[in-house]
């Protein structure tokens, strides 16, 4: 990912998400600035048109709580062993594609590469069972601090982990 591919993420990111999800472009480049190796996008080839095709948004974060939506970081928390996966989202032309899955699996083996062992995701509700197909498991603790970053991702959110490799 690159600075110069925010328009085309917040343009996929509008069409992925309802409007109370949406994260500013400033959210991207404090992410891209902070973890440049783990921040991914698709492109289509020029002569299929070019674009954007989908984005990743990860970086090295802790077992701790998820980071709340659209609030920048000051840096990431030193030691951190989770692979944290942001967001994902994939254009709609691009769907059934597998662009989603090979974001998942580059941004994956570099993590693993950098020595994360686990991952971690916030699941909107229409995606836990996409997640929990490939291994993702709920968070089953955090109490009211855990309950309270995820009533930001809407009803039923849930935080999952697994372990890397995927």
């Amino acid at each position: 990912m690159l600075a110069s591919d925010v328009d085309g993420i917040l343009a996929a990111q509008a069409l992925a998400y309802p409007a109370f999800l949406l994260e500013s472009a400033g959210f991207f480049l404090n992410r891209l600035a902070l973890a440049p190796s783990h921040c991914w996008v698709a492109q289509a080839e020029p002569p299929a048109g070019g674009g954007l095709l989908g984005y990743l948004v990860s970086y090295p974060w802790d077992a701790g709580l998820p980071p709340a939506l659209d609030a920048a970081l000051a840096s990431l928390p030193a030691g951190a062993d989770h692979w944290f996966l942001h967001d994902c989202a994939v254009a709609p032309q691009a769907q059934g594609l597998g662009v989603g899955q090979a974001l998942v699996r580059a941004a994956a083996a570099c993590a693993l590469e950098n020595g994360l062992r686990r991952a971690s995701l916030v699941s909107l509700e229409s995606a836990t069972g996409y997640w929990r197909r490939h291994g993702y498991a709920p968070v089953a603790a955090g109490g009211a601090g855990l309950a309270e970053k995820l009533a930001g991702y809407g009803p039923q959110a849930l935080y999952m982990s697994r372990g890397l490799p995927l």
